[in-house]
Parts: structure tokens; sequence; C-alpha cells
């Protein structure tokens, strides 16, 4: 049997953060102005004779996978909150993983004190939390018209047709049924760990 485990604020929020860590890392594109051109040699033996400052250190490039994550939780952000809370989760984020960002002057610039700045990151964080759950649970968001039926029925049990279909019953169906079960299991479990480490990963 599958188990689903819910996602929670705490997760959506180190997923942010995960995400600005993987920004941030990206290799910026400089143009092709500064990559090449007369100087390039002896711009190269200045930095390797002087070394590299803790800002031109090449940092390694996310893998395809922190890349991959990152482009949905961007997805996650733009669908599910408004410009204000956008906003407010882009530039928490952005705090949160540079050195020498204080986010009490950011508090000072933007008005507000730091448990009402808290409350409204885990709001913002709660409500993409319930969108995700409610797109796994595949429960209803959308509104009803006059011809929706709401009633809980049992298809195996209730049919309308005169013939009832059986192929349902069949032994090959049945394997289908089962093997689609095992992969949902595999896949829970291994979402339930990627969480587990995103959480420790956010909590050090």
């Amino acid at each position: 049997m599958t188990v689903f485990a819910e996602w929670t604020y705490e997760q959506v929020r180190a997923q942010i953060i995960e995400a600005a860590h993987t920004l941030r890392a990206s290799p910026a594109d400089a143009g092709p102005g500064l990559k090449t051109g007369a100087m390039a040699s002896v711009l190269h033996e200045m930095v390797g004779a002087f070394g590299e400052s803790e800002h031109n250190v090449r940092r390694a490039p996310p893998s395809a996978g922190a890349i991959s994550r990152m482009h949905q939780v961007w997805d996650w952000i733009n669908a599910y909150l408004d410009e204000e809370g956008r906003k407010m989760i882009y530039e928490y984020s952005f705090i949160k993983i540079r050195k020498g960002m204080y986010l009490e002057a950011y508090l000072r610039k933007i008005g507000i004190s730091r448990s009402t700045f808290e409350r409204r990151i885990q709001s913002y964080c709660q409500r993409i939390a319930d969108n995700l759950n409610q797109k796994h649970q595949i429960r209803l968001t959308v509104a009803l018209d006059g011809v929706t039926e709401t009633g809980v029925e049992h298809a195996s049990t209730t049919v309308n047709s005169k013939k009832c279909a059986t192929d349902w019953r069949d032994d090959e169906v049945t394997g289908q049924k089962e093997k689609v079960r095992a992969d949902n299991l595999a896949y829970a479990q291994w979402r339930n760990e990627r969480r587990r480490q995103l959480l420790e990963r956010a909590e050090r």
C-alpha cells in the first residue's frame, strides 16, 4: 500500500532555499567580450600569480537534478502565490544564502517586525504545501456546475450498463495493478528520503 507523506511548510521552505543555492551556484554568462580577447592570457597569468579572491573562486556547477528542482520550485511560487508573496519569498531565499546579508536590515527597509515576517513566510510556504497536497490527492479544486455528480460510488459494484465489464478481473490487468502499486511505493519512499535529506541540509 502506497503511503503518501504530506508536504509541510518546513519542507517547502527547504526546497525554496535549495533552489536559491542552485541559482547562485549556476554559472553566469559573462558574454563573449569577457571570455576572450587580447588581454585574456594576461589576466589568467595575474590570477595565477596573486590568487583568486573569495568572490572569484569557481564553484562546482549544480547537478541536473538540482536544476530541475529549482525550476519546479519557481513553478510553485509563480502558480500559487500573488505578486507580494512571490517577492517576499524570493527576497527571503536570497537573504538566507548570502553572507553579509542581514535580515534585520531588510526588515527595517520594508517596515515590519521579524515575527510578522516569519509568519508571512510560513503562511506562503504553507499555501504552496496545501496546493501540492491537493494536487497529489486529486482533490476537487474547480467550481461545480449544475450537473456535477459529487456522490462517492464504487464503479465495480454499481454499473449503469446492462453488460458489466469484467476486464478488471483479468489476471494480466491485476498483475499490472500490482506493479503500479509497487512502483508508487518505491517512488514515495525515495521522495520521503529526499525530503528528509533536504530538511537536514537546511538545518545545518
